[in-house]
């Protein structure tokens, strides 16, 4: 009788569980319309602890440098939100990155749940480690690591138990796996349409932010170009004298010979795309006969007369033109279109 209520138990457990795993992600799928995309990732972070709890979360995009063959490499964290955590946290793990063992374990294994203080990684003999999680009693730790997208750069989710509660089990592991496939693939498709569509930047040249200046998403291109511009930035907003001119853009928030970085409005999102000047030929030949038209003088409803489009279309090919080559006014276009032996 026992073995038989045991396993009518366990079933019904299962089956609980398999119903909130199922929920949560049919909830996945429609953030999309329903939130506003500085909320996304930490509404559906939240979604997860109805399936495994927590107490804690921390969420981001990891960078790690050329080198790791040290074992006191220091990846950082360029992204980052998180629940039930204090606001320092993330600097403070900054102090500590290079010496912890579970997070440098979780981007070993990318894709596997990866638990703190388990069989997985059982002890740390980092006193400094151990001092920061008692600091932030998150003395049990889950953490998935995936590439997202393919830049060069790292997303994870790591979620948190204080002393009190009990420890992460392998099914936890499996359901925080499964989860984060789906949650990763849901964001990127939300990342996506967020997008300029005929951007043809890759993502690694490409970053998001609210008109805050609070990074949604940022690739290794502009990172790397921003960390070269503004020496000691670190962190997940963008640097202050960036985001006190995003209410102008679109304009080229900064450029050298050859680089600039052009801001444009994403609806309530501001979007950053790293461009080459004098680039006319990654232009279609559609924005390039849009483009020389209008640096010439032409209106919007000139041009798409000139070409027998809409007015809309023609809004379309001019802005993908901007965007490409890295300018924000019709002087600006002008050079960028001028061939080198012009005048």
């Amino acid at each position: 009788m026992d073995i038989k209520t045991n396993k009518a138990q366990t079933l019904q457990c299962n089956a609980d569980v398999l119903k909130r795993f199922s929920r949560e992600l049919m909830e996945l799928t429609q953030l999309p319309r329903c939130s506003i995309p500085e909320r996304w990732l930490c509404e559906a972070v939240q979604g997860f602890a109805n399936i495994v709890g927590f107490d804690a979360a921390w969420w981001g995009q990891l960078y790690l440098p050329s080198d790791t063959s040290s074992s006191t490499f220091s990846p950082s964290v360029m992204m980052d939100g998180s629940l039930g955590l204090s606001s320092t946290f993330a600097q403070e793990w900054h102090s500590i990155s290079g010496v912890d063992r579970f997070a440098k374990a979780s981007m070993s294994y990318l894709g596997k749940a990866v638990r703190g203080g388990h069989d997985d990684l059982p002890n740390t003999d980092c006193t400094e480690v151990e001092s920061f999680c008692q600091r932030h009693d998150i003395l049990h730790s889950m953490a998935v690591t995936l590439e997202f997208p393919c830049n060069g750069m790292l997303f994870f989710v790591s979620v948190y138990r204080s002393k009190t509660s009990s420890e992460f089990d392998k099914l936890d592991a499996v359901l925080m796996e499964e989860f984060l496939n789906h949650l990763a693939y849901y964001w990127k498709q939300y990342l996506a349409k967020i997008r300029f569509d005929t951007l043809p930047n890759g993502w690694d040249s490409y970053a998001l932010s609210n008109r805050k200046g609070e990074l949604l998403y940022i690739g290794k291109e502009v990172r790397v170009a921003l960390e070269r511009k503004y020496v000691g930035w670190q962190g997940s907003s963008l640097p202050r004298l960036i985001s006190d001119q995003l209410s102008t853009a679109p304009h080229t928030l900064m450029s050298n010979e050859n680089k600039g970085i052009i801001v444009h409005h994403c609806g309530d999102l501001v979007a950053l795309t790293l461009c080459s000047h004098q680039r006319s030929n990654v232009l279609s030949p559609r924005e390039l006969s849009a483009a020389r038209l209008y640096s010439q003088g032409s209106s919007y409803k000139q041009v798409a007369r000139a070409l027998g489009i809409t007015p809309a279309t023609a809004r379309t090919y001019l802005r993908s033109a901007y965007v490409q080559l890295g300018v924000s006014n019709k002087v600006e276009l002008l050079s960028a279109l001028r061939q080198p032996n012009e005048p």
